[in-house]
């Protein structure tokens, strides 16, 4: 459903689009909103950080996992297609899976190299697709750069449009403003099924911020959380990140919820509280 549909009323397009007036508000979003993203560096996921996040209901991380709450994350390569195969019709096939994570952009690497051009991707997928079982709910590739045609290539390549439960996007913005703005942006070019965001934090303008300025960090997670919570459509959003990564990555610099000693930052209470699973 768009915002242009009749199905959303003047009221509920009003209130989503003035969510930047709620302040401190806590969410009233659906079970499963809540969620969280676990970087691989230091540590990456433990159950030790895990049982201290007791508001999520699922975590992922980047890689192909099947431990308790975990959402699988396929990898880029046939190997990887082949032991998704195998999973999904097996005996404990997971609910939900990640297809391929920004493609479009090798992490850390300037100027930007494409893992996988959309031709590959499509290629690459459709035997899982051929071999999909008949539980696990495919959300579909997030690209970094959603304003460049790579989704469109792939589903122009791979007409498997169809064949995913939901979309999913990347927000990483100053404000939340922004933020909300590229959310509804996605939504109406892609508004047939539910969207996933997958990755979402307040960018920071510099890199390691001193002080970081977690009051601002926490009213933007209560009023993405609050949008969620308005619309019908945004069905998860995982925070980023759920532990402290280098805080020279502008997009998580202010945004974790546990530091390297596993101790809790201001973010983590007010995440903890957000009313939702």
């Amino acid at each position: 459903m768009s915002l242009n549909s009749p199905l959303m009323s003047i009221g509920m397009l009003t209130a989503i689009l003035g969510v930047s007036s709620i302040q401190g508000a806590a969410a009233q979003c659906s079970d499963g909103l809540v969620n969280v993203v676990f970087n691989t560096g230091h540590g990456g996921f433990t159950e030790q950080r895990w049982e201290q996040i007791h508001s999520a209901s699922n975590w992922i991380t980047f890689d192909f996992g099947l431990a308790d709450k975990q959402i699988p994350m396929l990898g880029n390569d046939d190997a990887a297609i082949s032991h998704a195969i195998d999973v999904v019709n097996g005996p404990n096939p997971p609910d939900f899976m990640l297809t391929f994570n920004e493609p479009d952009n090798k992490y850390g690497v300037t100027p930007r190299e494409v893992i996988l051009q959309p031709a590959e991707a499509a290629s690459l997928i459709k035997r899982l697709l051929d071999n999909r079982g008949n539980h696990t709910k495919f959300i579909a590739p997030v690209p970094a750069y959603d304003n460049l045609p790579w989704l469109d290539e792939f589903y122009g390549n791979c007409s498997c449009r169809d064949a995913f439960s939901a979309y999913n996007v990347h927000v990483y913005n100053e404000t939340f403003e922004e933020a909300r703005d590229r959310i509804v942006a996605f939504h109406e070019t892609w508004n047939d099924k539910p969207l996933w965001i997958t990755e979402i934090a307040p960018r920071q303008k510099g890199p390691c911020p001193n002080p970081i300025p977690w009051d601002n960090s926490i009213q933007f997670m209560q009023q993405i959380y609050t949008l969620g919570g308005l619309t019908e459509w945004i069905e998860k959003i995982f925070w980023n990140s759920a532990n402290e990564i280098d805080c020279g990555d502008t997009n998580v610099a202010a945004s974790f919820l546990l530091d390297y000693n596993n101790q809790s930052t201001p973010l983590l209470d007010a995440f903890n509280q957000l009313a939702c699973s």
